[in-house]
């Protein structure tokens, strides 16, 4: 299948949110925005990541509740890119905050090619979470300056989903990369060299 062409307004949004993406990635567990997509929708948000990060040449899988079906529908629709196993996904996209025990069956990469982890994409439908119970986990590693560590700014993830990210990105530099989408755009990353403490 040939690659899309996209109107130039489309590939300048993308060019800004994918400068987003680094930003969200250079500083793990701090809140950045998307800009989403020009018609609103329930998945306006996670569209703007896929836009951005996917094309032709690789595969994604959705996992999750009853809308990862037309979620991985209107993904494939939108990029172009190829429907697979959650085994061989680059991207597996999550509808809701947890992957169901997925983070434990994606790819790691390998040792000479750690970047070929796959990257995971909560796509969040909850209000925030205010439960205090959320200053439990600390993140600390690269991009987090504060020597005692940071609580992750989106508090509605589940602590097993965060053990789950724990317990894959165990063997630094192999892993995965996570990011959290709100529907409003805002976006959170936690990298595979981010370490996750849950107290």
């Amino acid at each position: 299948m040939p690659p899309r062409m996209l109107p130039s307004n489309d590939i300048v949004r993308n060019q800004r949110n994918f400068r987003v993406l680094l930003q969200a990635m250079s500083h793990p567990g701090r809140l950045f925005r998307l800009r989403a997509l020009e018609s609103p929708g329930t998945h306006a948000a996670v569209l703007a990541v896929a836009e951005c990060l996917l094309d032709h040449e690789v595969g994604f899988a959705s996992v999750g509740r009853d809308s990862a079906s037309p979620l991985a529908a209107v993904i494939a629709a939108a990029t172009g890119a190829r429907n697979t196993g959650v085994s061989e996904a680059d991207f597996l996209f999550i509808a809701g905050a947890e992957g169901l025990g997925t983070a434990g069956r994606v790819r790691r990469g390998s040792i000479d090619y750690p970047d070929t982890g796959a990257t995971l994409v909560y796509c969040l439908d909850a209000p925030p979470n205010r439960d205090p119970g959320h200053f439990r986990i600390r993140l600390s590693g690269p991009g987090i300056c504060e020597a005692e560590g940071i609580a992750p700014a989106m508090r509605e993830i589940p602590a097993a989903e965060l053990r789950e990210l724990q317990t894959a990105n165990a063997d630094y530099p192999l892993g995965v990369d996570a990011l959290f989408v709100r529907p409003n755009g805002e976006v959170m990353a936690l990298p595979r060299s981010t370490r996750i403490r849950l107290r």
